[in-house]
């Protein structure tokens, strides 16, 4: 997770110096960025059958499903998906093709490429920015909150389901689940995870807990 998580970082870094940006702009513009400061080419189209998102690490071209044009969360995270592909797996193979039907032909590198895009789009000092700011506004301390959730603290787990996850989903453009795995993924100190995966499958509807699993 530390390569995944430098390299997201190392990616949204480039791309801010690269536009003379002083701060992380909200949602992260990950078409423009992709096609910008990355130099990858970007492209919408119809891939056949199941076929979400294509990327090609020698040609440098990342190819997303047009039928995922109007699902704002997923056509964002599958962008992001595919260039981890291209920034983490460079030399795996010519062309990496994501499929809803869950048919991976490795499931520890496509769930290296959930992170990566889960970083990209969820930076770290951004993520921890706004649970502190949006925790504060609700007069409950960030750190209590995370303890108390992780322990299946009730009142806890409502503050996250209700007010939390919503306004990261709303602030970075993605997904609940993919708000929820973030916490799973992000390390503490300590070396734990923010929210264990058991916690954060209780904050969310059993079938993205389902899709979660599926995808490892």
């Amino acid at each position: 997770m530390r390569r995944v998580e430098r390299t997201a970082w190392n990616a949204i870094v480039r791309c801010t110096r690269a536009q003379k940006l002083s701060t992380i702009p909200l949602p992260i513009p990950v078409e423009q960025w992709i096609e910008g400061p990355l130099g990858i080419s970007f492209g919408i189209a119809a891939l056949g059958p199941g076929v979400l998102g294509i990327a090609r690490p020698t040609e440098r071209e990342i190819l997303v499903s047009q039928a995922l044009a109007d699902q704002e969360a997923r056509f964002r995270f599958t962008a992001a998906h595919e260039l981890g592909h291209i920034l983490l797996h460079p030399r795996i193979t010519a062309e990496f093709r994501e499929s809803a039907d869950g048919d991976f032909v490795d499931r520890k590198i496509e769930r290296e490429a959930d992170r990566f895009a889960a970083a990209f789009l969820m930076p770290l000092p951004a993520l921890t920015f706004e649970f502190s700011r949006i925790t504060g506004q609700n007069s409950t301390e960030p750190n209590g909150l995370l303890s108390a959730a992780r322990r299946a603290d009730t009142a806890a787990l409502q503050l996250f389901r209700t007010v939390v996850l919503p306004h990261m989903t709303r602030r970075f453009g993605v997904s609940l689940s993919a708000a929820a795995r973030r916490f799973a993924d992000v390390q503490l100190p300590t070396g734990e995870p923010a929210l264990p995966w058991e916690v954060c499958a209780m904050l969310l509807p059993p079938e993205q807990v389902r899709e979660a699993l599926r995808r490892g």
